[in-house]
């Protein structure tokens, strides 16, 4: 458990030189002021404006994307944090449209991670989501049904999709979708960028990289066509490691149907193709040919 310390308390310094004044935590030794968890710039009543007015104006649909928003050390204590999950916590997902994992709803997390869901999920950060977005009324959801943190692997992807458009419990509308990145020094060539794509406009495309620290906002309806469609590629199996939580409201006014459905997979998705291609062709291949093919690669590489 995390240690509080209140405003009276002696300062700890945690190994660094500075101290934090105020109300603070103590996680694995590392000292995190209440009121620094939030970049209190970006929080200010003109930059949230800015944020406002460019959110609503993105294509392909209204996004953002936030740098430095949270402390990067609570950012650090999370991204070590999924390795103490354990093997049950996680639903896995292995199909042709996705491979990856994510928590199940109501996981118990680290302190530093549900530190981070507290603070999202907090009055005053989804004042600031209304604010940015024009959607009122917010609620949250503590039980993270569909977020919490996901984990790509080595070859994972998820396929161009829109996301369930309720809660499947409650039947609470989903208007918001918000993530932050957990990959230090990610390369454009690592793959896992999330891309927003136009339903109506296959020009019109807009990639986020998942680099650490980072935060992606997004409105979400039937045209909140989303993924992360190339594959992950990067080096020593590092994985991608992700954030999420979704915002409802209790009814919506911008003309999307009241219908439920799940995660929807409209496009055409060319790996999708080749999987199934690749599959027909080994079906139809002799086993004694597919053997010949692997001991001549085996040979070759000799």
């Amino acid at each position: 458990m995390p240690q509080v310390l209140r405003s009276d308390a002696p300062a700890i310094s945690a190994g660094r030189e500075s101290q934090v004044a105020g109300d603070r935590v103590i996680i694995r030794g590392v000292t995190l002021g209440l009121d620094s968890l939030l970049n209190r710039e970006l929080l200010a009543p003109a930059r949230v404006k800015a944020f406002s007015e460019a959110f609503k104006s993105n294509a392909p649909f209204p996004h953002l994307a936030f740098e430095g928003l949270f402390a990067p050390e609570l950012l650090e204590l999370m991204h070590a944090e999924f390795d103490n999950l354990n093997w049950s916590d996680w639903r896995r997902f292995n199909t042709q449209y996705e491979r990856k994992r994510g928590t199940q709803a109501n996981t118990r997390f680290g302190p530093a991670t549900q530190l981070y869901f507290n603070t999202i999920h907090s009055g005053e950060f989804v004042d600031f989501l209304q604010a940015v977005t024009g959607v009122d009324s917010l609620l949250p959801d503590p039980m993270l049904h569909a977020g919490g943190l996901h984990e790509i692997p080595q070859g994972g992807r998820f396929a161009m999709h829109i996301d369930f458009n309720q809660h499947p419990q409650s039947r609470l509308d989903n208007r918001l979708v918000f993530i932050t990145y957990l990959n230090k020094d990610w390369l454009l060539s690592y793959g896992g960028a999330l891309e927003l794509h136009s339903v109506e406009d296959e020009s019109v495309k807009v990639a986020i990289e998942p680099v650490f620290g980072r935060s992606a906002l997004f409105y979400h309806s039937s045209k909140s066509l989303h993924g992360h469609p190339d594959p992950v590629n990067a080096p020593g199996g590092r994985t991608r490691r992700s954030a999420a939580a979704y915002f409802y409201t209790n009814g919506r006014a911008d003309g999307e149907g009241s219908d439920f459905h799940t995660t929807l997979f409209p496009m055409p998705d060319p790996l999708v193709k080749n999987a199934k291609l690749a599959d027909f062709i080994k079906y139809l291949t002799p086993p004694a040919a597919i053997d010949a093919v692997r001991w001549l690669r085996k040979t070759l590489k000799r």
